[in-house]
C-alpha cells in the first residue's frame, strides 16, 4: 500500500536532513583531525629549524664531538616529550634522546630523503609517534634530523570530539524528523486548502465559489489557477445547459400550446371545411416551427459532441447561391421585398462543404426575410478575387443595436429590437451560422445600422487547382448577371 504523500514527504525530508547532518559531522571530524595534524607537523618543522639554528649559532658543523656534547646538554634538558635524534652524513650519531634509545630504529641515508623531508608514524596505541625526518646543510656538512611527538594528546582530543559528535547525531535525527514534519505540513498546507475549498463547491455555488489564489508563483499556484480556469469552463457549460433547457422549454411551450389549443377548438363542435383547414394550417405551421427548433437543437448537440464533421472539397459557390435564390424568391415576393442576386457568370469553385455552406446561406437569408419590412430590399452578392470568394447578404431591415451586435452569435440571443418586432425566432440560427463559418476557417463579419439595415459577409478560399480559372472567368465577365425577383 502506498503511503500518503505527507508521510512520504516527511520521510524524504528526514532522510535528507539526516544524511546532511551525518555528512556534516563526518566532515567536521576529519577537518578537525586534519587541522590537529597540520599544527603538529608545523611544530615538528619548527623543532628541526631549532636544531639547525642551534648548530649554526654554536659552529658545531665541523666538530662532531663538541656537537654531540652540546646537543646532549641543550636538547636533553628541553626534551619535553619530543623524540629527537641527529646523525651526520656518514651515519654517526650526534644525538639521541632517551626515548629514541628505548625504542630505537634506523635512520635512512641522506640520499634516501626527499628535499622536503618525510613524515613517518610508528609505535602502537597509546604510544603512537608521528615524526619528521629532514636533512639540512651547514658549512658543507649534511645532517639528518628526526624529531617526533606522541599522538596521545591528539588522539585523546579527537576521541573527545568524536564522542561529542556521536552524542549530537541522535539530536540531529530528532531535529531532522521534526523539521521534515513541519516542512511537509507547510508544503501541503496550500493543497489542503485547495482540497477543502474544492469539497465545498457544488452546482449551487459554482458561479461564486473559486479555489484560493496563491501568491507563491510556484507549481501549486499554477495548479490553483488552472483548476479555477477549469471551474470557469464547467460553470460556462452548466450555464449553457441551463440556458439551453430553459430556452428550449420556453420555445417549445408556445407551439405545443398553440397546437393543443387549435386541436381542442376544432374538436369542440362541428366546423366547416374552411375552418378545419385553417386550424390544420395553424397546427402545421406550429409543427414546422417545432421541427425547425428541434433540428437546430439536435444540430448544436451533435456539434458540441463532435459528431458534426465538415468535409472541405471543391464546391461551385455560384450554383449554391443560385439555389438559395430560387428557394427564397417566392417568399420575398409574397412579403413584398425586392430580392436581388448579383452573381458572376461561370463556376466559382471554393473549398467548402456544400450542405453546410447551403445552410449558412439559408440561415442568413431567413433572418433577412424576418427583419426586412415590406418594400425593403435584400441583395445576395458573390464576388471573386485572386484567391478567394466573398459572400455578402445585405438588407434594408430593422438593423442591429451596437450593444446587441456583440452577442448575436450566442445561443438563444436575439437583438432587443428583434424581440420588439414580434417575429418568431429561437435565437439559434446565427449561432449555427457562426459554427459553420468557424469550421470553414472563416468568420462572419457584420455591419449594421439601426433602421437602415444589416450586412453579413464572409470569405472562402478558391479551390487550389481552379484559382486561375476563377480569375479568368472574372476577367471575361464585364458585368455581373443580375437576377431580380
Amino acid at each position: 500500500m502506498q503511503l500518503p504523500i505527507r508521510i512520504r514527504l516527511s520521510i524524504s525530508y528526514f532522510v535528507i536532513f539526516s544524511v546532511a547532518g551525518v555528512l556534516l559531522c563526518c566532515a567536521t571530524y576529519f577537518m578537525a583531525r586534519h587541522s590537529l595534524y597540520i599544527a603538529l607537523d608545523h611544530e615538528l618543522e619548527e623543532h628541526v629549524d631549532d636544531v639547525r639554528d642551534f648548530f649554526a649559532a654554536h659552529n658545531l658543523a665541523n666538530n662532531g664531538e663538541r656537537a654531540s656534547a652540546e646537543s646532549a646538554e641543550e636538547f636533553g634538558l628541553k626534551d619535553d616529550g619530543k623524540w629527537l635524534q641527529i646523525v651526520d652524513e656518514q651515519g654517526h650519531w650526534i644525538y639521541r634522546a632517551r626515548r629514541m634509545i628505548i625504542a630505537p630504529h634506523d635512520m635512512p641515508a641522506v640520499s634516501a630523503l626527499p628535499p622536503q623531508g618525510s613524515y613517518i608514524e610508528f609505535g602502537a596505541r597509546p604510544k603512537r609517534v608521528r615524526a619528521l625526518r629532514r636533512a639540512f646543510k651547514l658549512d658543507g656538512h649534511t645532517f639528518v634530523v628526526e624529531t617526533g611527538s606522541t599522538l596521545t594528546k591528539t588522539d585523546q582530543t579527537l576521541l573527545v570530539f568524536r564522542n561529542g559528535l556521536l552524542l549530537i547525531v541522535p539530536a540531529v535525527f530528532l531535529m531532522a524528523g521534526f523539521a521534515g514534519h513541519i516542512m511537509s505540513r507547510s508544503a501541503l498546507a496550500p493543497v489542503a486548502a485547495i482540497a477543502r475549498e474544492a469539497q465545498r463547491i457544488h452546482d449551487g455555488n459554482l458561479e461564486s465559489a473559486r479555489l484560493p489564489q496563491l501568491k507563491t508563483r510556484d507549481e501549486l499556484a499554477h495548479l490553483s489557477s488552472t483548476l479555477n480556469e477549469m471551474l470557469e469552463r464547467i460553470e460556462s457549460g452548466v450555464r449553457s445547459v441551463r440556458d439551453f433547457t430553459a430556452y428550449a422549454s420556453h420555445e417549445l411551450r408556445t407551439p405545443v400550446a398553440m397546437i393543443r389549443t387549435e386541436a381542442d377548438l376544432a374538436l369542440q363542435q362541428p366546423r366547416s371545411n374552411s375552418e378545419y383547414r385553417e386550424a390544420i394550417e395553424v397546427i402545421g405551421s406550429e409543427a414546422q416551427r417545432m421541427s425547425t427548433l428541434l433540428d437546430s437543437l439536435l444540430f448544436l448537440a451533435r456539434a458540441d459532441a463532435g459528431a458534426e464533421q465538415v468535409q472541405l472539397e471543391p464546391v461551385d459557390a455560384r450554383r449554391l447561391c443560385s439555389q438559395s435564390f430560387d428557394k427564397f424568391r417566392r417568399d420575398f415576393q409574397r412579403a413584398g421585398i425586392s430580392f436581388v442576386a448579383d452573381l458572376p457568370q461561370g463556376r466559382v469553385m471554393v473549398m467548402a462543404d456544400a450542405p453546410y455552406l447551403q445552410r449558412l446561406l439559408n440561415i442568413v437569408l431567413e433572418n433577412a426575410a424576418k427583419y426586412t419590412p415590406a418594400d425593403g430590399k435584400v441583395v445576395l452578392t458573390l464576388d471573386c478575387s485572386f484567391d478567394s470568394a466573398r459572400f455578402e447578404i445585405s438588407d434594408t431591415g430593422i438593423g442591429i443595436p451596437l450593444m446587441d451586435r456583440l452577442h448575436i452569435f450566442e445561443r438563444f440571443r436575439r437583438g432587443s429590437n428583434a424581440r420588439d418586432a414580434r417575429t418568431n425566432g429561437s435565437g439559434l440560427g446565427l449561432s449555427l451560422a457562426a459554427w459553420i463559418a468557424s469550421n470553414h476557417h472563416t468568420q462572419i463579419e457584420v455591419e449594421s445600422e439601426v433602421g437602415a439595415g444589416s450586412s453579413f459577409s464572409w470569405q472562402l478560399p478558391l479551390a487550389p487547382d481552379l484559382e486561375l480559372e476563377g480569375v479568368n472567368l472574372q476577367a471575361e465577365t464585364a458585368s455581373l448577371a443580375t437576377i431580380r425577383a
